[in-house]
């Protein structure tokens, strides 16, 4: 399935709403629309529309901590498990949509 992706901004806060699969072949979309975002104070990644998220997302999201003030993950539970797995339930703000 392919990525797609859409951008709001409200009050200073960019939120990145992901559909679909996040995985080699999308995995340089999931990165460009990450450094596309607007500066803002905080930077949120909602994944609930997300199905799938192999290394290559995760490394994407790994590459990412710290470039924003605040960067928070919106997932759904089959993502929720693989952001624990692999730690980064630890390194992001975890928040229910």
């Amino acid at each position: 399935m392919n990525l797609e992706v859409s951008t709001a901004v409200q009050d200073g806060v960019v939120k990145l709403v992901f559909k679909g699969d996040i995985d080699m072949s999308s995995a340089d979309r999931f990165r460009r629309a990450l450094d596309a975002a607007p500066a803002g104070d905080r930077l949120i990644l909602d994944l609930t529309g997300v199905d799938y998220l192999d290394s290559a997302g995760v490394k994407v999201l790994y590459d990412h901590l710290g470039l924003d003030p605040e960067l928070i993950a919106e997932p759904g539970a089959i993502i929720l498990r693989v952001l624990a797995i692999t730690g980064l339930c630890d390194r992001l703000t975890i928040r229910n949509p």
